[in-house]
């Protein structure tokens, strides 16, 4: 009698002791990526920048959606111009929760804000695109409501799933176009300009532009 009841209250410790260190719960399932492909993140900013919305306060603020860390319009203090040649954008490599792009160009100079255009320098292997990479990471998605103007946000819910985007910021010091939308954009600038020095600088940029057109 004496070992049923010892072997009784050993069960009982053993249950209770049990109930006292369950098991730690497994990590959450992770949320589904949707949306763009990583390549088709990297395109959509450039399509931006040959659209010229990167030249625009707004613009600027819709590329800087695809990046981790917007950055505040730095003005066209200094618009590089990329060659209309660009793209496509690559993928060199990917991880459940990671992905490097490549999307190659050829950087052909620079406009200032004095309509002035200057050459990138030479480097000997101007026949061979430069290849920029970009680290993409996925992140929560959300549905967000503007107001009325289209610009104030009055509400933000997440939606279920992740999206691709790319980790850090544009460049705060600079924007850039394409050399189409650079001529547009000189143009548009030289028929808005009263002082003659800025209307003859945006001619000598044109002529410098349409050589590459």
């Amino acid at each position: 009698m004496k070992r049923v009841a010892a072997v009784a209250i050993a069960f009982m410790l053993l249950a209770a002791a049990c109930l006292k260190t369950p098991s730690p719960p497994g990590p959450p399932p992770k949320q589904p990526i949707k949306g763009k492909l990583p390549t088709e993140v990297v395109d959509e900013v450039w399509r931006l920048a040959t659209q010229g919305e990167l030249l625009t306060p707004d613009g600027w603020r819709r590329a800087c959606g695809f990046f981790s860390s917007p950055t505040p319009f730095p003005g066209n203090k200094v618009i590089l111009v990329m060659s209309n040649d660009w793209g496509p954008a690559f993928q060199v490599g990917s991880r459940d929760d990671a992905a490097e792009v490549d999307l190659g160009y050829f950087a052909l100079g620079k406009i200032d804000s004095a309509l002035r255009y200057a050459d990138t320098p030479q480097t000997g292997h101007e026949m061979v695109k430069t290849a920029f990479a970009y680290h993409l990471v996925p992140i929560p998605s959300y549905l967000e409501m503007m107001g009325p103007d289209g610009k104030t946000l009055v509400e933000k819910r997440p939606v279920g799933y992740r999206e691709w985007q790319i980790q850090g910021a544009p460049d705060p010091s600079v924007t850039w176009t394409t050399v189409n939308t650079a001529i547009r954009y000189v143009l548009e600038k030289r028929e808005q300009a009263t002082d003659p020095t800025l209307r003859k600088n945006a001619d000598q940029t044109l002529i410098k532009l349409l050589q590459m057109n």
